[in-house]
Formats: C-alpha cells, structure tokens, sequence
C-alpha cells in the first residue's frame, strides 16, 4: 500500500489525522516550529513485514511517547538525507547529520527537534526481525551511526535503493532483503561499538539469518537443497552446515518443517477450499504426494484432509507446533 499526503494547515502541536497515521511509524505528536505545516510530506509504503516513509519536512518537533499501545514493539531505522536533527532522552543527546544513521526504540520515550527543513528515510522493523541482529540492548532509546566510508555507505546505499525499488519486487526477495538490510544495521552496531570476536558473532548470526530468509522464500521450489543455497548465497555447503549447527534441525530438516507448516496453514485457510490436497501439497514444495501424506501424518499425527475437516473446530482442538510461522522460524537464528 502506497499512501501519500500533505498536512493541512493546522495549529501547532498538532497530531496527524488517524487516516494518515500509521501506528508502526507514528505513535507521538509532531510539533511545526514555523508557519509551514502544509510543507509535511510523506509517502509511506508497507514493504512484507516493514514500512518505510520518505519524508519531507519543515522545521518540526516530533514527540515519541513510548506508548505503542496494543502494537507491537518496533525499531526505526532512520536515514538523514539532508537538514538535520538533535534526539533527546533521558539522560543522553545526540545530533543526526545527512547520511547518518539512527536508530530508535520507539518503546522509550524520546524526541527529535530539527529546526531546519529535512528530507529523510524512515524504516520501521518489528522486533522479531531486527532483535536477532542487535547487541544486548541498552537502557539507551537512540543509537547514532554517523556516515562514513565503506560499511556505513553500504548501509545508507542499502536502504535507499531497497525503498525506491522495492515495490518490482516479490514478497519474498522483499523479506530477504529486509533481513539482509537489518543485518548490516547490527554489523554496523558491532563495527562502531564491540570487539572483534563480538562482531565475528553478529555476522555468523548474520549470514545464519540469510541461511534460514533463503529458505523462506524457496519453499515452493522442489529442488531447495542446501548445495543449491549455498551457491545462490555465494558460500561453501561446508560453511552452510556450520551455521546451522547449533540449531535444533539441519538444513533438510529446517525446508521440510516450514512446508509442512505452509501446508497446514493452507489447508486451514477457508480462501484455499478450492484447492485440493494435491495442489496445496506442490504449492508448499513437495513434488511427491506419498511422501507429503506419510510426514504429514508423522508431524501432525493425522492426515491432511483431518487436518481440513477439523478447521472449524476451536483452536484448542487442533494440534499446535511450537515456534511455528515465519517470524519464529527466523527468529530461531539467534
């Protein structure tokens, strides 16, 4: 969804109308500090699972109240194309330059003042997918990356091309490129703050992370092996394996499990009755129908037209397969 609009003159502290507030990037009062509040421009986009805003503003004070309310937990990732910006909190105070990065839990209180017109990119993550790749958090809500050579202009180079080509893509390049993106965030983190073996960990987690995002987006490809992931990935099947070690199942085992769970959320799902059980079977990866049935049956412990049948009993009656979904199975890469 593609959404773009101008503020309305208004008077002073004012707050964004409910119809163009999204609550994964708003959840405080924004404040014009001129006679300009019409010169508010932003277009906002809903890219899998983050949203990102390309903003023109004039001088304004923007409040982040901590109080997200029934959302969930988000991080913003904020690039300053040009004016400038000082961030507050308590106990600490930054100011945010063209071509550095922010980094802002909205779950704290905090506030951005640029007494300048400001032109800025800004990407909101929800926690399960950007938390893999950050350092233990600190009581700190704001985290300065200034603009540099090398990994920073990578990152900045990163989400500026990502917001303005995103939308030719499918949903799973998109969701592949998001991790990717929050990847080089943490390593950015670890570069400007940690030791040498801490940031060795942040990119094992890192390159495990595009391992398992690699997955998600093949599921329906009948041939997503792990020797094929490694070439698509640009790494050896050696070091493939070596970053799923220390998880619960192996590569095989991780591609089977995520289609059956693909499965039966199909054959859950009233939009899919007119497909039949061989069909959700190929949509969710498996190019033989005997072996879909036999590990149907050893995962669930019932065949998949009891598992279609039974759809509209509560919940609580059907079988439940813990850290199941996508955003868990991601999230198993920490």
């Amino acid at each position: 969804m593609t959404e773009i609009f101008a503020a309305r003159p208004c008077q002073p502290a004012m707050r964004l109308p409910a119809t163009h507030r999204s609550p994964a990037l708003w959840n405080g009062t924004i404040e014009t500090r001129c006679d300009r509040p019409e010169a508010l421009w932003i277009r906002e986009r809903t890219l899998a699972d983050a949203v990102v805003a390309e903003i023109e503003s004039p001088p304004v004070t923007v409040t982040q109240d901590g109080s997200a309310g029934d959302n969930p937990h988000r991080f913003h990732v904020v690039l300053l194309l040009k004016g400038y910006g000082i961030y507050r909190w308590a106990g600490g105070t930054a100011t945010q330059r063209p071509g550095d990065v922010m980094l802002v839990d909205i779950a704290e209180p905090s506030q951005v003042v640029s007494p300048v017109d400001c032109r800025l990119l800004r990407w909101s993550f929800p926690e399960a997918l950007i938390a893999p790749f950050l350092p233990v958090r600190d009581v700190c809500p704001a985290l300065l990356l200034p603009a540099g050579k090398g990994l920073m202009k990578v990152v900045a180079e990163h989400a500026w091309q990502l917001a303005r080509e995103a939308d030719q893509l499918d949903r799973s390049v998109q969701q592949g490129l998001l991790t990717h993106l929050c990847g080089l965030v943490g390593l950015a983190i670890e570069t400007e703050r940690k030791s040498r073996p801490a940031r060795r960990h942040n990119y094992r987690a890192h390159q495990r992370q595009r391992v398992l995002a690699y997955i998600e987006a093949h599921l329906c490809d009948p041939h997503c092996t792990a020797k094929r992931a490694a070439h698509d990935l640009g790494m050896s099947t050696r070091w493939l394996y070596s970053l799923l070690e220390d998880m619960a199942d192996g590569f095989a085992d991780l591609v089977a499990r995520r289609r059956l769970e693909k499965s039966l959320t199909l054959l859950q799902d009233r939009a899919s009755d007119h497909l039949s059980i061989a069909e959700i079977a190929f949509l969710s990866g498996f190019n033989d129908l005997s072996t879909f049935y036999r590990r149907f049956g050893e995962h669930y412990g019932m065949t998949p037209g009891e598992a279609r049948r039974r759809k509209s009993l509560p919940a609580g009656d059907m079988p439940r397969v813990e850290g199941s979904g996508t955003s868990q199975f991601l999230d198993a890469a920490e």
